[in-house]
């Protein structure tokens, strides 16, 4: 937004850019990143992206990977044909899960259960911005969508 006044005076100076301030205050880019336990409760977050240090993984049917964080720091996740449940910890952006009990059916070769469940085991941190969520650990990066 560009604002243009013709000004006079030192009066009118700090009229202008008070304005300017009214008027742009409510134009945030809704971009900030939450953190805390209430940005990740009360949905169930499905994967959108997975990410490795080599390179972004194609998973096949992402509706196979989810995770959901739950009250008293309840967690649980779908990697592909496995059931997971554990707890996890947040304090600022950092998070820590499980440990994980988890079925161990072989999902086949093409699965990304494995790389999946090794970034959820080695979380460190995450940030909601809007309806999506990240987390971020060594082995890769999870983007999940609500």
């Amino acid at each position: 937004m560009l604002l243009f006044a013709r000004i006079h005076s030192p009066l009118s100076v700090r009229g202008a850019l008070l304005s300017f301030v009214v008027a742009t205050a409510g134009c945030g880019s809704g971009s900030e990143v939450l953190t805390g336990p209430s940005a990740v409760t009360g949905a169930v977050w499905q994967l959108r992206s997975l990410e490795l240090p080599t390179g972004l993984v194609t998973v096949g049917r992402p509706e196979n990977f989810t995770v959901e964080f739950r009250a008293a720091n309840a967690f649980s996740a779908k990697a592909d044909c496995n059931a997971c449940a554990g707890s996890y910890s947040i304090s600022g952006e950092s998070l820590t899960i499980g440990p994980l009990a988890c079925t161990r059916a072989f999902c086949g070769a093409a699965s990304a259960d494995v790389a999946f469940l090794d970034i959820l085991s080695n979380a460190q941190k995450f940030g909601v911005r809007g309806t999506e969520l990240s987390l971020e650990s060594p082995k890769g990066i999870a983007r999940f969508g609500r």
